[in-house]
């Protein structure tokens, strides 16, 4: 495998590493929440990776939160291999590294929206990013012990999953945790966009998402784009329902 200061992983198909699925995942995560799915299903190569600042991948350079220099971490990683071509699957944050890397490249053939957005934040969730920022800063791990459980529609059934994802994120730095969240506040609005390219990207979505509620997306969303919903989810919706999620996403991926 090349090296590359961002933690990856190639898995071929068949020998073939041409024509990924790129799979990345969202705040708080690490390229671990892919596990849950049957990945040996897309019967294509794979590229699992940490974000930068996240999982096994150091913060790169954290002079100024933005989203796109997570996607250009990401982007010289795909250009290390020379891809011809790849796809995206992008959850929460992810995706909006996702639409980042959508634009950047022609090479990107379509991108997969998982339980994120594509519009940007309203003032009061701005300031909730300050303030996130600022806990994490302070008392990390219970941020992280209360955050995480609430983005599941029923934590008490996720129990073990919960656990996993909240011991691995305390392994996690605060201020790398911080950067991301004002990040996420400073990301671009890219409905205009989608709308001019709806074709090379497709929304999966739990339907009791808290953290996106479904009728505000489905009132961004309009009539130009109609999401894929997952009935009984919440946020997490790959450790929800990873069948469901896995069926959709071979579904819109061919």
């Amino acid at each position: 495998m090349p090296e590359f200061p961002l933690f990856h992983k190639l898995l071929p198909f068949n020998g073939k590493i041409d024509n990924p699925l790129v799979l990345i995942h969202g705040f708080l995560e690490s390229h671990t929440m892919w596990y849950q799915l049957p990945l040996e299903q897309f019967q294509r190569p794979i590229l699992l990776l940490d974000v930068p600042g996240f999982g096994k991948s150091e913060l790169l350079d954290d002079e100024l939160p933005s989203i796109r220099h997570y996607a250009q971490a990401i982007a010289q990683l795909l250009e290390h291999y020379n891809f011809n071509s790849f796809q995206l699957v992008g959850h929460s944050m992810g995706g909006y590294i996702g639409l980042e890397l959508l634009k950047m490249t022609e090479k990107a053939e379509k991108l997969i929206l998982l339980n994120s957005n594509f519009w940007c934040d309203s003032d009061a969730k701005k300031k909730d990013r300050v303030r996130a920022a600022s806990i994490l800063l302070q008392h990390k791990d219970a941020f992280i012990a209360e955050a995480i459980p609430n983005l599941f529609l029923n934590p008490t059934t996720s129990s073990k999953q919960i656990h996993q994802l909240v011991e691995e994120a305390k392994k996690g730095v605060a201020e790398w945790y911080a950067y991301a969240s004002l990040a996420m506040k400073e990301r671009n609005d890219f409905s205009e966009f989608l709308k001019n390219n709806p074709a090379r990207f497709e929304i999966i979505h739990g339907k009791q998402d808290g953290l996106i509620p479904f009728q505000l997306l489905q009132e961004k969303c309009g009539a130009w784009k109609t999401p894929a919903i997952i009935e009984n989810s919440g946020h997490m919706s790959v450790f929800e329902q990873p069948q469901e999620v896995m069926d959709l996403l071979k579904k819109l991926l061919n």
